[in-house]
């Protein structure tokens, strides 16, 4: 989620020239030496090319809100809010069903000249987001998800070998498909070990809660159960693509709604 706020302000502010070069705007610039409210068509005409932009960065569809002080004021990076509503949006390759952005605080100052860009004043951001099966699956098949399975298994060993992991959400319940054999006696066929999980959020990391396994597998420790999903933990991961070292996000609910991950916080962006 960090690394598309990152994009999103990005997105802004590498297109300011583009409406703040607008004539009505400049006009208005000249014959107003101090005003408080910015010109509507600018306004409108800023939130046009923020979407355009978008679109053409990161796929999908959006809804923008813009706000800002004054021309003069936008153009050195300063805006008072910010709104940002997008659908089946790519970021890492990873493709969002949906995310919500929205600025909490009411003075943003961003340096966009620098490279990179220079957080002037401190943000925050509410955001919501969903994660989608293909979301998650796309993550897993990233190669730093090996050295999570290569950590497990050095563990595991001589017990058993996790080969691959995959998610599947049905009902409004994720299910964690753990492919697995055995290193010293390997069977002809994988197996593929099945667990559902819900979620709760401590200290600001997700963890496994409420899992439940099939009748099948026999008298399983669930709690044993709940710390390998916990060490695979398909979500953190995901997340973890998103992210980057420009701000920090936290993490405060988790749900699954209309068989999606639902997930929302705060995202702090501290000024220098």
């Amino acid at each position: 989620m960090k690394k598309i706020l990152l994009v999103f302000i990005l997105m802004l502010f590498a297109v300011n020239t583009g409406f703040a070069a607008d004539k009505y705007s400049k006009d208005y610039l000249q014959n107003h030496r101090h005003f408080a409210i910015m010109n509507p068509i600018a306004e409108s005409m800023a939130e046009h090319i923020i979407k355009s932009s978008l679109k053409k960065e990161t796929g999908g569809k959006y809804k923008v809100k813009f706000d800002g002080y004054t021309v003069s004021s936008m153009k050195k990076g300063i805006f008072k809010n910010l709104e940002i509503t997008g659908t089946d949006i790519v970021s890492e390759g990873i493709t969002i069903p949906y995310v919500h952005l929205k600025s909490l605080t009411d003075y943003n100052y961003v340096d966009y000249t620098k490279d990179p860009v220079e957080f002037k004043s401190d943000m925050k951001f509410q955001y919501e987001m969903m994660l989608s099966d293909e979301s998650m699956n796309t993550a897993l098949k990233h190669s730093n998800y090996k050295a999570v399975l290569d950590n497990i298994n050095n563990i595991a060993y001589p017990m058993f070998e996790v080969k691959g992991v995959s998610t599947k959400i049905m009902n409004n319940q994720l299910y964690i498909l753990t492919e697995y054999n055995f290193p010293i006696a390997p069977s002809p066929k994988n197996k593929v070990f099945v667990a559902s999980s819900g979620f709760n959020v401590k200290n600001g990391k997700i963890r496994a809660a409420n899992v439940k396994l099939n009748s099948a597998y026999g008298n399983i420790s669930l709690n044993k159960v709940a710390n390998m999903l916990n060490l695979l933990n398909p979500l953190e991961f995901t997340l973890a693509r998103l992210e980057t070292k420009e701000c920090d996000a936290n993490v405060e609910n988790v749900n699954i709604v209309d068989n999606k991950v639902k997930i929302d916080g705060k995202i702090i962006v501290k000024g220098d």
